[in-house]
């Protein structure tokens, strides 16, 4: 309903229920119905063109054609029952007693009354204030139905950057191989592998033991492939119970189940145009798995409590440190979702296979994480370095990093070192004795310079028990690297 008005002194507030009036003016200029949208309290926060128009030739002078106008105000002037009407219906529409209301009127102009119309008032899919939409009443297009699938896509694309954004920790890093360390062989082959695959679109699997690295390798082949500006979303297959899985990988509609009081986006929908990696899939319940295998042949799914299919375009990662093999065997993994995940498997070798990288692995975490802990660290033994080498390393690299963490920890004194409590392992390696010269004579002047309370120099002091003088002593601790922190001379 329209009518000449004076505009309020705050039409220069346009928001509507968090949407902004910018997101939608590219849809509402679009529509060729006459359209406005109203705040809670009524009053008219933006008009799109073909409003406009139809304000200008019907008498509207006022450059604004309403917006910062009360629409209740104009139905006020009207002073008519078809006005009270349409009063009555965008009341109810913002007070929530109905979600929608139509009412058909004459247009009144300042020539009298004019054609007949069909007004139309909408609640916004998650918010306040209304839609106001006019048309002709003889027409029989689908005007409300493209609104309100436009408006409904807007509300999509609301809700997907709010979930993105609750999953910014998730999402995929700039980094490629900055956290991928080692230049043995075994880590050669895999860089090449993975430099072949990350540019195409194929599935890949990625196999290795728990701590190898899984996550760090798809964040690499994100990132170097052309869905690098979209998201890398991680599941974690092992984390979710079973209940859970299927609606946080397909999303649940509102009521699918109790607890859900809303509709969620599942990680495939968040996913859509970047990649997807399904961490541990080889824990993934049997009933899920013939859904994913769906997603991968068909690129469809569909919401838990739904019977729509959705499509999406993912590239899915996957990874597993099972014997999926065993898995078939056993009935608890199908075949046919196997042979679609291992299109392209990359091995990740374990520390154990590639032990001339762990002096690049220590140097490259005490760096990470050095600066942290408050600590500069110059030096890293020898004999702690044979040790690293010596362990097994049943946790790989990530077990490597957080027994370096422990050590910075007690390092003060510009020297890595390691104290007890450690690994039942890797204490039977660092407490065996050495059998190199240069550890033995380290060991043995650090003894006796605690006996002598760090002491060089002085009669039965370090330099005299050993039967040296303080300068030769004091050039092997050097070569040996016992620090001036360990001696008082």
């Amino acid at each position: 309903m329209t009518a000449s008005g004076n505009p309020a002194s705050s039409h220069d507030s346009r928001r509507l229920s968090g949407v902004h009036e910018g997101a939608a003016a590219p849809i509402l200029e679009a529509l060729p119905d006459h359209i406005a949208v109203l705040d809670p309290t009524g009053t008219i926060v933006a008009v799109n063109r073909a409003w406009r128009r139809f304000a200008a030739a019907n008498g509207w002078h006022d450059p604004t054609c309403g917006v910062g106008t009360s629409y209740f105000a104009v139905c006020e002037r009207a002073k008519d029952s078809h006005a009270s009407d349409a009063a009555r219906a965008i009341r109810d529409v913002l007070t929530g007693q109905t979600r929608e209301r139509a009412v058909r009127y004459p247009c009144l102009t300042g020539e009298g009354p004019g054609p007949w119309f069909e007004m139309h008032v909408a609640r916004p899919a998650g918010g306040g204030g209304a839609i106001v939409t006019h048309r002709p009443a003889g027409c029989l297009g689908d005007v409300e139905e493209r609104l309100a699938e436009a408006l409904a896509e807007l509300g999509r694309l609301k809700e997907r950057l709010e979930a993105e954004n609750q999953l910014s920790h998730e999402l995929s890093r700039a980094e490629e191989f900055e956290d991928l360390v080692g230049e043995s062989a075994a880590m050669r082959r895999m860089f090449q592998r993975v430099e072949r695959v990350a540019r195409t679109d194929v599935t890949v699997m990625l196999l290795g033991e728990t701590g190898t690295g899984k996550e760090l390798v798809a964040r690499a082949i994100h990132a170097r492939s052309a869905r690098r500006g979209r998201a890398l979303v991680r599941v974690d297959c092992a984390a979710l119970p079973a209940t859970l899985i299927e609606s946080e990988l397909f999303g649940h509609e509102k009521g699918a189940f109790t607890g859900a009081l809303e509709r969620k986006l599942g990680r495939f929908e968040l996913a859509n145009g970047g990649s997807i990696f399904l961490d541990e899939i080889g824990d993934l319940a049997p009933e899920v798995q013939a859904k994913l295998l769906r997603v991968l042949q068909e690129g469809e799914f569909e919401r838990v409590g739904s019977t729509s299919a959705l499509r999406t375009d993912v590239r899915v990662i996957a990874a597993t440190n099972r014997d999926l093999r065993g898995a078939i065997e056993s009935g608890s993994f199908r075949p046919d979702l196997y042979y679609r995940l291992m299109v392209f498997p990359i091995e990740l070798p374990p520390l154990r296979q590639r032990r001339e990288d762990i002096p690049f692995l220590v140097s490259y975490f005490v760096t990470k994480h050095q600066r942290r802990m408050g600590r500069a660290i110059a030096r890293v033994p020898t004999s702690l370095l044979d040790a690293f080498g010596a362990y097994p390393w049943p946790g790989n690299v990530r077990e490597l990093e957080n027994l370096v963490e422990r050590a910075l920890v007690v390092s003060t004194d510009g020297v890595l070192r390691i104290e007890d409590p450690l690994p039942d392992g890797f204490r039977d390696v660092w407490h065996s004795p050495s059998e190199r010269l240069d550890d033995v004579e380290r060991d043995h002047i650090r003894r006796v310079l605690a006996r002598c309370g760090g002491r060089v120099k002085g009669p039965g002091n370090a330099a005299c028990r050993l039967g040296l003088k303080p300068s030769t002593l004091r050039s092997r601790m050097k070569k040996l690297g016992i620090v001036r922190s360990e001696a008082v001379s």
